[in-house]
């Protein structure tokens, strides 16, 4: 009796078998076979140097940074439909501020920020209060978005596109 009788109830399994069904363990498969796929394939394009790598991850890491926070609210069960036009919207309006109203580009940011702080808070706002799925409300919001990203520049310049923003940037 000194030995303890293990229970028969309690299944066993591998270390191997409990890293396989960790859901994390899927998205980095599926990265490193699409980064595979993509050496192959594109082995001499220069995807792999230094100059490569840079182009790359200089754009994926600005989304990364909305995926971030489209992440944070799926692993809370909702959805954000809205983060695409939100960009438009906001690149426009930095268009709007800094070329058409001449203000400084640092103060055009800033205030594009806000204003877009404002509107995702607005849709939480919404969210919380009525108990709409979020799925909903900001399913309305990426129209509501499309739309002011249309109409303003139309409004202020009487066409779509404003160009020149790279300009006022470097002053």
């Amino acid at each position: 009796m000194s030995e303890l009788a293990q229970d028969e109830r309690i299944k066993t399994t591998s270390p191997l078998r409990q890293a396989l069904v960790r859901p994390e363990l899927g998205s980095i498969a599926g990265t490193i076979v699409v980064f595979l796929f993509f050496g192959f394939l594109a082995y001499d394009s220069g995807m792999f140097s230094p100059r490569g790598v840079m182009n790359w991850s200089t754009v994926s890491a600005q989304f990364m940074i909305i995926a971030v926070g489209a992440c944070l609210l799926m692993i809370a069960g909702e959805f954000d439909l809205s983060v695409g036009s939100m960009i438009g919207f906001a690149g426009m309006m930095i268009a709007i501020f800094s070329v058409t109203l001449d203000w400084p580009v640092w103060t055009a940011i800033l205030v594009t920020f806000l204003l877009c702080t404002a509107l995702g808070a607005l849709n939480g706002y919404i969210v919380v209060k009525t108990g709409l799925p979020s799925f909903i409300v900001t399913l309305a919001f990426l129209f509501i978005l499309r739309g002011f990203t249309i109409f303003f520049p139309q409004l202020i310049e009487r066409k779509t596109i404003i160009g020149g923003v790279s300009d006022a940037a470097e002053g």
